[in-house]
Protein backbone atom coordinates (compact mmCIF):
# COMPACT_ATOMS: atom_id res chain seq x y z
CA UNK A 1 0.00 0.00 0.00
CA UNK A 2 2.94 2.32 0.99
CA UNK A 3 4.13 1.45 -2.67
CA UNK A 4 1.04 2.31 -4.27
CA UNK A 5 1.25 5.75 -2.64
CA UNK A 6 4.56 6.58 -2.83
CA UNK A 7 4.14 6.18 -6.48
CA UNK A 8 0.65 8.46 -6.73
CA UNK A 9 2.65 11.53 -5.01
CA UNK A 10 5.32 10.66 -7.09
CA UNK A 11 3.24 10.49 -10.35
CA UNK A 12 0.34 12.90 -9.66
CA UNK A 13 1.78 15.49 -7.51
CA UNK A 14 3.85 17.25 -9.76
CA UNK A 15 0.69 17.82 -12.06
CA UNK A 16 -1.62 18.93 -9.20
CA UNK A 17 1.53 21.39 -8.40
CA UNK A 18 1.25 22.39 -12.21
CA UNK A 19 -2.23 22.93 -12.54
CA UNK A 20 -2.17 24.89 -9.63
CA UNK A 21 0.72 27.38 -10.74
CA UNK A 22 -1.32 27.44 -14.12
CA UNK A 23 -4.23 28.91 -11.89
CA UNK A 24 -1.58 31.23 -10.29
CA UNK A 25 -0.50 32.53 -13.75
CA UNK A 26 -4.21 33.06 -15.28
CA UNK A 27 -4.87 35.03 -12.00
CA UNK A 28 -1.95 37.23 -12.86
CA UNK A 29 -3.01 36.94 -16.34
CA UNK A 30 -6.68 37.95 -15.70
CA UNK A 31 -4.92 40.69 -13.32
CA UNK A 32 -2.76 41.80 -15.53
CA UNK A 33 -5.83 42.45 -18.40
CA UNK A 34 -7.92 44.58 -15.98
CA UNK A 35 -5.15 46.98 -16.05
CA UNK A 36 -5.12 46.92 -19.59
CA UNK A 37 -8.40 47.62 -19.83
CA UNK A 38 -8.64 50.47 -17.28
CA UNK A 39 -5.80 51.97 -18.79
CA UNK A 40 -7.04 51.43 -22.38
CA UNK A 41 -10.18 53.48 -21.82
CA UNK A 42 -12.28 54.50 -24.22
CA UNK A 43 -12.90 58.35 -24.40
CA UNK A 44 -16.21 58.79 -23.25
CA UNK A 45 -15.81 56.55 -20.44
CA UNK A 46 -16.58 58.50 -17.32
CA UNK A 47 -18.02 61.66 -19.33
CA UNK A 48 -21.60 62.67 -18.63
CA UNK A 49 -23.01 64.61 -21.49
CA UNK A 50 -25.46 65.71 -19.45
CA UNK A 51 -23.17 67.43 -16.83
CA UNK A 52 -20.96 68.88 -19.93
CA UNK A 53 -20.38 72.39 -19.44
CA UNK A 54 -20.29 72.84 -23.21
CA UNK A 55 -23.21 72.48 -25.33
CA UNK A 56 -23.50 70.16 -28.42
CA UNK A 57 -21.79 67.28 -27.29
CA UNK A 58 -23.23 64.46 -29.17
CA UNK A 59 -22.46 60.78 -28.88
CA UNK A 60 -23.46 58.30 -31.64
CA UNK A 61 -23.04 61.04 -34.48
CA UNK A 62 -19.26 61.02 -35.90
CA UNK A 63 -16.95 57.99 -37.13
CA UNK A 64 -13.67 57.17 -37.84
CA UNK A 65 -12.77 53.94 -39.78
CA UNK A 66 -16.03 52.50 -39.15
CA UNK A 67 -15.89 53.09 -35.22
CA UNK A 68 -17.66 55.86 -33.18
CA UNK A 69 -14.94 58.66 -32.51
CA UNK A 70 -16.06 58.65 -29.27
CA UNK A 71 -15.53 54.42 -28.53
CA UNK A 72 -11.14 55.02 -29.64
CA UNK A 73 -9.09 54.28 -26.79
CA UNK A 74 -6.73 56.57 -25.49
CA UNK A 75 -3.85 54.46 -25.78
CA UNK A 76 -4.52 53.87 -29.42
CA UNK A 77 -4.36 57.92 -29.45
CA UNK A 78 -0.52 57.97 -27.65
CA UNK A 79 0.51 56.01 -30.63
CA UNK A 80 2.37 58.09 -32.47
CA UNK A 81 0.92 56.40 -36.18
CA UNK A 82 -2.41 56.02 -35.05
CA UNK A 83 -2.91 59.28 -33.68
CA UNK A 84 -0.66 60.85 -36.98
CA UNK A 85 -3.96 59.50 -39.29
CA UNK A 86 -6.42 60.56 -36.76
CA UNK A 87 -5.06 64.25 -37.21
CA UNK A 88 -5.30 64.15 -40.89
CA UNK A 89 -8.26 62.65 -41.07
CA UNK A 90 -9.95 65.62 -38.88
CA UNK A 91 -7.73 67.92 -40.81
CA UNK A 92 -9.34 67.03 -43.82
CA UNK A 93 -12.95 66.98 -42.44
CA UNK A 94 -15.53 69.95 -44.47
CA UNK A 95 -17.70 72.86 -42.57
CA UNK A 96 -19.48 73.06 -45.86
CA UNK A 97 -20.12 69.40 -45.83
CA UNK A 98 -21.11 69.50 -42.17
CA UNK A 99 -18.56 67.57 -41.21
CA UNK A 100 -17.59 68.68 -37.24
CA UNK A 101 -15.25 65.87 -36.01
CA UNK A 102 -12.46 67.50 -35.51
CA UNK A 103 -14.47 70.01 -33.17
CA UNK A 104 -16.15 66.77 -31.65
CA UNK A 105 -12.68 65.76 -30.62
CA UNK A 106 -11.36 69.01 -29.20
CA UNK A 107 -14.96 69.01 -27.28
CA UNK A 108 -14.57 65.87 -25.93
CA UNK A 109 -10.90 66.50 -24.64
CA UNK A 110 -12.37 69.93 -23.08
CA UNK A 111 -14.77 68.07 -21.34
CA UNK A 112 -12.76 64.80 -19.91
CA UNK A 113 -10.77 67.75 -18.58
CA UNK A 114 -13.58 69.02 -16.98
CA UNK A 115 -14.90 65.79 -15.53
CA UNK A 116 -12.44 64.13 -14.89
CA UNK A 117 -8.48 64.20 -13.49
CA UNK A 118 -7.20 61.69 -16.79
CA UNK A 119 -3.63 63.74 -17.18
CA UNK A 120 -3.70 61.77 -20.58
CA UNK A 121 -6.32 64.77 -21.72
CA UNK A 122 -3.87 67.24 -21.31
CA UNK A 123 -1.04 64.95 -23.44
CA UNK A 124 -3.82 64.85 -26.45
CA UNK A 125 -4.65 67.90 -26.20
CA UNK A 126 -1.55 69.09 -26.36
CA UNK A 127 -0.68 67.57 -29.41
CA UNK A 128 -3.95 69.09 -30.73
CA UNK A 129 -2.77 73.00 -30.31
CA UNK A 130 0.77 71.81 -31.86
CA UNK A 131 -0.82 70.49 -35.05
CA UNK A 132 -0.42 73.36 -37.40
CA UNK A 133 -3.93 72.12 -39.18
CA UNK A 134 -5.68 71.47 -35.58
CA UNK A 135 -4.66 74.32 -33.13
CA UNK A 136 -6.84 77.04 -34.42
CA UNK A 137 -9.54 75.01 -33.96
CA UNK A 138 -8.19 74.88 -30.14
CA UNK A 139 -8.43 78.51 -30.34
CA UNK A 140 -12.04 79.40 -31.08
CA UNK A 141 -13.21 77.39 -28.07
CA UNK A 142 -10.34 79.72 -25.90
CA UNK A 143 -13.66 80.67 -23.27
CA UNK A 144 -14.02 77.03 -22.22
CA UNK A 145 -9.85 76.38 -22.22
CA UNK A 146 -9.20 79.50 -19.83
CA UNK A 147 -12.42 78.32 -17.60
CA UNK A 148 -10.46 75.09 -17.35
CA UNK A 149 -7.49 76.76 -15.97
CA UNK A 150 -9.22 78.67 -13.84
CA UNK A 151 -10.79 75.35 -12.61
CA UNK A 152 -8.04 73.42 -12.72
CA UNK A 153 -4.90 75.16 -12.91
CA UNK A 154 -2.41 72.28 -11.40
CA UNK A 155 -3.78 69.98 -13.80
CA UNK A 156 -2.03 72.07 -16.37
CA UNK A 157 1.20 71.74 -14.13
CA UNK A 158 1.04 68.46 -13.49
CA UNK A 159 0.66 67.50 -17.50
CA UNK A 160 3.90 69.87 -18.68
CA UNK A 161 5.26 68.28 -16.30
CA UNK A 162 4.23 64.27 -16.74
CA UNK A 163 4.79 64.85 -21.11
CA UNK A 164 6.92 67.70 -20.96
CA UNK A 165 4.90 69.85 -23.14
CA UNK A 166 4.67 73.56 -22.80
CA UNK A 167 3.49 75.27 -25.22
CA UNK A 168 -0.83 74.92 -24.22
CA UNK A 169 0.38 76.49 -21.02
CA UNK A 170 2.06 78.69 -22.05
CA UNK A 171 -0.01 80.25 -24.80
CA UNK A 172 -3.26 80.42 -21.77
CA UNK A 173 -0.83 82.35 -19.53
CA UNK A 174 -0.17 84.73 -22.68
CA UNK A 175 -3.63 84.87 -23.33
CA UNK A 176 -5.96 84.34 -20.80
CA UNK A 177 -5.58 87.80 -18.84
CA UNK A 178 -6.53 89.65 -21.96
CA UNK A 179 -10.19 87.63 -21.84
CA UNK A 180 -10.76 87.87 -18.20
CA UNK A 181 -8.79 89.95 -15.97
CA UNK A 182 -8.34 93.99 -15.28
CA UNK A 183 -4.75 95.24 -14.79
CA UNK A 184 -3.80 98.65 -13.19
CA UNK A 185 -3.65 100.34 -16.13
CA UNK A 186 -7.45 99.94 -17.41
CA UNK A 187 -8.01 101.71 -13.96
CA UNK A 188 -6.21 104.40 -14.62
CA UNK A 189 -7.10 104.92 -18.08
CA UNK A 190 -10.86 104.68 -16.94
CA UNK A 191 -10.77 106.89 -13.76
CA UNK A 192 -11.61 104.03 -11.46
CA UNK A 193 -11.42 104.58 -8.20
CA UNK A 194 -10.71 101.27 -5.80
CA UNK A 195 -8.76 100.27 -3.02
CA UNK A 196 -6.93 97.56 -2.54
CA UNK A 197 -4.77 96.33 0.76
CA UNK A 198 -2.69 93.08 -0.88
CA UNK A 199 -1.38 91.77 -4.39
CA UNK A 200 -4.29 91.56 -6.35
CA UNK A 201 -5.56 89.49 -9.76
CA UNK A 202 -8.82 90.64 -10.42
CA UNK A 203 -11.84 89.75 -12.66
CA UNK A 204 -14.72 91.30 -12.94
CA UNK A 205 -18.64 89.77 -12.08
CA UNK A 206 -19.14 89.91 -15.21
CA UNK A 207 -16.27 87.66 -16.73
CA UNK A 208 -17.30 85.42 -13.96
CA UNK A 209 -20.88 85.56 -15.02
CA UNK A 210 -19.88 84.06 -18.72
CA UNK A 211 -18.79 80.90 -17.25
CA UNK A 212 -20.01 77.60 -17.73
CA UNK A 213 -18.16 75.83 -15.25
CA UNK A 214 -21.06 76.15 -12.17
CA UNK A 215 -18.34 75.02 -9.94
CA UNK A 216 -15.56 77.66 -10.99
CA UNK A 217 -17.76 80.51 -10.09
CA UNK A 218 -18.76 78.75 -6.81
CA UNK A 219 -14.59 78.17 -5.67
CA UNK A 220 -13.70 81.83 -6.72
CA UNK A 221 -17.48 83.10 -4.69
CA UNK A 222 -16.09 81.59 -1.61
CA UNK A 223 -12.27 81.83 -1.57
CA UNK A 224 -12.13 84.85 -3.41
CA UNK A 225 -12.01 88.55 -1.62
CA UNK A 226 -14.51 90.83 -3.15
CA UNK A 227 -13.68 94.53 -4.03
CA UNK A 228 -15.89 97.38 -5.24
CA UNK A 229 -14.57 99.89 -8.01
CA UNK A 230 -16.25 102.81 -8.30
CA UNK A 231 -16.07 104.09 -12.31
CA UNK A 232 -16.26 107.87 -12.51
CA UNK A 233 -18.65 109.11 -15.90
CA UNK A 234 -16.88 108.77 -19.26
CA UNK A 235 -17.60 107.42 -23.06
CA UNK A 236 -17.22 104.02 -21.64
CA UNK A 237 -19.80 104.10 -18.99
CA UNK A 238 -21.67 106.18 -20.95
CA UNK A 239 -21.19 109.34 -18.98
CA UNK A 240 -22.73 107.90 -15.95
CA UNK A 241 -21.19 106.97 -12.67
CA UNK A 242 -21.22 102.87 -12.14
CA UNK A 243 -19.69 100.25 -9.74
CA UNK A 244 -18.19 97.45 -11.21
CA UNK A 245 -17.53 94.34 -8.37
CA UNK A 246 -14.36 92.44 -9.00
CA UNK A 247 -12.94 89.43 -7.36
CA UNK A 248 -9.06 88.82 -6.22
CA UNK A 249 -7.61 85.67 -7.30
CA UNK A 250 -4.27 85.89 -6.71
CA UNK A 251 -4.59 83.86 -3.00
CA UNK A 252 -7.22 81.52 -5.31
CA UNK A 253 -5.09 80.31 -7.57
CA UNK A 254 -2.04 80.15 -5.91
CA UNK A 255 -3.90 78.04 -2.93
CA UNK A 256 -5.30 75.31 -5.57
CA UNK A 257 -2.68 74.81 -7.48
CA UNK A 258 0.31 74.28 -4.52
CA UNK A 259 -2.34 72.06 -2.28
CA UNK A 260 -2.73 69.68 -5.60
CA UNK A 261 1.34 68.62 -7.13
CA UNK A 262 3.85 66.91 -5.53
CA UNK A 263 7.25 68.39 -4.62
CA UNK A 264 8.50 67.81 -8.40
CA UNK A 265 5.45 69.89 -9.71
CA UNK A 266 5.41 72.04 -7.52
CA UNK A 267 8.96 73.27 -8.06
CA UNK A 268 8.17 73.61 -12.10
CA UNK A 269 5.65 75.65 -10.95
CA UNK A 270 7.71 77.61 -8.25
CA UNK A 271 10.72 78.55 -10.87
CA UNK A 272 8.46 79.05 -13.82
CA UNK A 273 4.97 80.22 -13.21
CA UNK A 274 4.92 81.83 -9.09
CA UNK A 275 2.17 83.86 -9.32
CA UNK A 276 0.22 83.24 -12.84
CA UNK A 277 -0.14 85.98 -14.93
CA UNK A 278 2.94 88.19 -13.00
CA UNK A 279 2.19 91.54 -15.61
CA UNK A 280 -1.65 91.49 -14.64
CA UNK A 281 -0.59 91.27 -10.75
CA UNK A 282 -1.66 94.97 -8.59
CA UNK A 283 1.25 95.00 -6.19
CA UNK A 284 0.61 96.92 -3.19
CA UNK A 285 3.42 98.74 -1.85
CA UNK A 286 3.45 97.75 1.82
CA UNK A 287 4.69 100.46 5.04
CA UNK A 288 7.43 98.10 6.98
CA UNK A 289 7.56 99.45 11.04
CA UNK A 290 9.54 97.96 13.73
CA UNK A 291 10.30 99.12 17.03
CA UNK A 292 12.91 101.33 18.55
CA UNK A 293 13.15 101.83 22.28
CA UNK A 294 16.44 102.55 24.62
CA UNK A 295 15.07 100.30 27.32
CA UNK A 296 15.19 97.07 24.67
CA UNK A 297 11.88 96.70 24.27
CA UNK A 298 8.26 98.22 24.57
CA UNK A 299 4.51 96.72 25.72
CA UNK A 300 2.14 95.94 23.09
CA UNK A 301 -1.44 97.05 25.30
CA UNK A 302 -4.89 96.42 25.46
CA UNK A 303 -6.13 100.08 25.01
CA UNK A 304 -4.64 103.65 23.95
CA UNK A 305 -3.16 104.38 27.28
CA UNK A 306 0.35 103.32 29.70
CA UNK A 307 -2.43 102.31 32.33
CA UNK A 308 -3.68 99.31 30.16
CA UNK A 309 -3.12 95.64 30.39
CA UNK A 310 -0.27 94.39 28.90
CA UNK A 311 -0.59 91.91 26.34
CA UNK A 312 3.10 91.39 25.16
CA UNK A 313 6.70 92.76 25.24
CA UNK A 314 7.78 93.59 21.82
CA UNK A 315 11.99 93.73 21.68
CA UNK A 316 13.55 96.74 19.59
CA UNK A 317 14.32 95.65 16.20
CA UNK A 318 11.51 93.81 15.63
CA UNK A 319 9.04 93.91 12.94
CA UNK A 320 5.89 94.78 13.33
CA UNK A 321 2.17 95.08 11.02
CA UNK A 322 0.61 98.97 11.36
CA UNK A 323 -3.20 98.52 11.44
CA UNK A 324 -4.16 102.09 11.86
CA UNK A 325 -1.75 104.76 12.31
CA UNK A 326 -4.03 107.60 13.03
CA UNK A 327 -3.79 109.56 16.56
CA UNK A 328 -1.40 108.99 18.99
CA UNK A 329 -1.77 105.27 19.89
CA UNK A 330 -0.68 102.84 16.87
CA UNK A 331 -3.13 99.51 16.21
CA UNK A 332 -0.09 96.78 15.53
CA UNK A 333 0.10 93.06 15.32
CA UNK A 334 3.40 91.60 16.22
CA UNK A 335 4.75 88.20 14.74
CA UNK A 336 2.69 86.12 17.30
CA UNK A 337 -0.10 87.59 15.86
CA UNK A 338 -1.20 89.96 18.63
CA UNK A 339 -3.04 92.88 18.24
CA UNK A 340 -2.88 95.78 20.08
CA UNK A 341 -1.34 99.21 20.68
CA UNK A 342 1.77 101.11 21.13
CA UNK A 343 2.25 104.76 21.78
CA UNK A 344 4.03 105.79 18.18
CA UNK A 345 6.71 107.34 19.90
CA UNK A 346 8.25 103.65 19.52
CA UNK A 347 7.57 103.17 16.30
CA UNK A 348 9.31 104.20 13.07
CA UNK A 349 9.28 103.35 9.19
CA UNK A 350 11.95 100.93 8.03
Amino acid sequence: MKKYIKFFLLFFLPLIVGCKDKNNTNIEKNKEMEKIVHIDDKLKDGVNISKSFIDGLDFNKYKYNGEYIEQISISSLEDKTFREDFFKYLSNRNFDKNQYEQIFFIKLLLVRIQQLDDIRSYNLLSQVYNNENLGYYLENYELYLFQLFLYKPYFFIKGEYKYKQDQLTEYIIQSLPSAFLTNEKYFKDNIVEIQINEDALLISENSIDRFTIEQLKKQIEQKSSKIEAFFSPSYDTEWKSKTVVYYNLYNYMNEITITNLDKNELLLYNVKYKPFFKSYIIKVEKEYWKIQDPDGYTNLRKDKNISSEILQKVKSGEHIEVLDNTGDWFLVKTNEGKEGYIHKSRIKSK
